[in-house]
């Protein structure tokens, strides 16, 4: 089992989307997947579901088995399971709390991947969740101040496990130019001042089909399976799953 924590220094990156659809792609490469929303203070991934029940994520931190927490999203080859919170139920969680829900999910072996879509940000509670994943993924946009925090959030990440480097995954960008540019403005300061180097999985393309998809409240990957994005998104789950996948698979045509 492998816990994969999503994060991005800063909100508006496209990270829940991006979690919800990673799991969708996960499940249909025949993983089972759990996607637990940690977004403690505005979880949402319910909402870009178009689900009212998104399991008892309050429950499992005060000790209820996880198999009764969870919430089932489809089913068959792209159904997978939703943990979460009501939006804003859980702002002020506590250190010990959070421990308690990486203990649980550290647990969950009846899953082959764990998604966490951590809160944005890098406050204790981001971090600490982040630290005690398997791997975490970065998302950066073409915005100055997502670099800048993105930046932040490896240097965190590397004082609280002093190893632990995210791979970083560019979204929104317009052209694969663009992508690399980011990607590696972002590597070659961790290299020069963190002496860290993410990998970068790959980007992917701005795209208004992930705008309506969001709108419409359903899953890109449903929706919209042949949009640029989807795509994208499909060719960087095959590179995380262990196939290969080149990386303009992985985002600009």
């Amino acid at each position: 089992m492998t816990i994969t924590a999503i994060g991005s220094g800063k909100g508006g990156t496209g990270k829940t989307l991006i979690a919800v659809s990673l799991a969708h792609a996960f499940a249909h490469m025949g993983e089972r997947v759990l996607l637990c929303d940690a977004d403690f203070g505005l979880a949402n991934a319910g909402v870009h579901l178009g689900v009212a029940e998104t399991g008892d994520l309050k429950g499992v931190i005060d000790g209820k088995p996880l198999k009764d927490a969870v919430s089932r999203i489809g089913s068959g080859r792209t159904g997978f399971d939703l943990l979460a919170a009501p939006s804003g139920s859980l702002a002020s969680l506590g250190e010990a709390a959070v421990t308690r829900l990486c203990t649980a999910l550290s647990q969950a072996n009846a899953y082959d991947r764990v998604l966490v879509d951590l809160g944005a940000g890098v406050d204790g509670n981001v971090m600490s969740v982040a630290a005690h994943a398997d791997e975490v993924l970065l998302i950066v946009t073409p915005d100055p101040a997502s670099l800048t925090d993105a930046y932040a959030f490896v240097k965190l990440l590397l004082r609280r496990t002093t190893t632990r480097v995210p791979q970083v995954l560019v979204n929104m960008a317009t052209n694969q130019t663009e992508g690399r540019r980011i990607a590696d403005a972002l590597v070659s300061s961790a290299q020069a001042f963190l002496r860290a180097a993410p990998e970068c999985l790959g980007f992917i393309p701005y795209d208004p089909r992930v705008t309506e998809a969001v709108r419409r409240q359903s899953p890109l990957l449903t929706l919209f399976p042949q949009t640029p994005a989807a795509i994208a998104l499909e060719g960087v789950a095959r590179k995380m799953h262990g196939h290969s996948a080149p990386l303009a698979a992985a985002g600009l045509r």
